[in-house]
């Protein structure tokens, strides 16, 4: 009755076996995806797998209370019970192994989607900020070319003002010429005049003479006596 027991309850552990090596190898495809986090379908996997294990400690243990009551039990079975605990310390390290590879692999993806976004953000601002700058910059070189536009306007008013004096100047050169050689002309066209002019400046002459003798004389008389 014991033998016959041990066995159904081994056709319970072998089965439970063959699940936990499919649902193992399941869950290690998640260890090569890039996710930032875990789906359905890893958690399903992985709570399955952790149902497994459960199970298999039960049978085991179930196993463990049959060879302690039964002295009669064969070696070979004692050798098979050892054998699922075995395999079951093997399953156990190969979920906590493969579930820790994921959780590292997923917090490396987090770190590294973390790092990027900020990376993203760094080059948004500046290129916010060059774009920034660049206005400023256009700015600028718009003030300096309203500035030059004015100062050449204010340039060529100053030139053309130049140009209108000098203008005048020659103008006024020009009148006083044609007065001058009208007058001469008027001088010329007299009859006469020409004689009378020179006879008024020797007249000054004279008198300007006769001037000086008169004071030189009073001088020396003022002088001697």
């Amino acid at each position: 009755m014991s033998s016959a027991t041990f066995t159904q309850t081994r056709s319970q552990a072998l089965n439970l076996e063959k699940q936990a090596d499919t649902l193992l190898s399941r869950y290690s495809a998640f260890q090569n995806l890039s996710n930032t986090s875990s789906s359905d379908e890893e958690n399903e996997l992985s709570d399955s797998i952790f149902e497994n294990l459960q199970k298999r400690e039960n049978v085991i243990n179930t196993l463990n209370r049959i060879s302690e009551t039964d002295t009669n039990l064969s070696t070979s079975k004692l050798q098979q019970l050892q054998r699922h605990k075995e395999i079951l310390s093997e399953h156990k390290r190969s979920y906590a192994k493969i579930k820790g590879v994921i959780k590292e692999e997923r917090n490396r993806n987090n770190l590294l989607f973390s790092v990027r976004s900020d990376i993203d953000a760094h080059r948004e601002r500046s290129t916010n900020n060059s774009n920034n700058r660049d206005l400023n910059a256009n700015d600028y070189i718009l003030d300096e070319s309203v500035r030059a536009d004015n100062a050449n306007s204010f340039a060529e008013r100053l030139l053309q003002q130049a140009y209108n004096t000098r203008d005048e100047l020659y103008s006024q050169r020009a009148h006083l010429s044609n007065a001058q050689s009208r007058m001469m002309g008027a001088v010329s066209s007299i009859p006469g005049i020409n004689v009378l002019i020179s006879r008024i400046n020797t007249r000054r002459k004279r008198d300007t003479l006769i001037l000086a003798t008169v004071i030189a004389i009073c001088i020396l008389v003022l002088f001697f006596f």
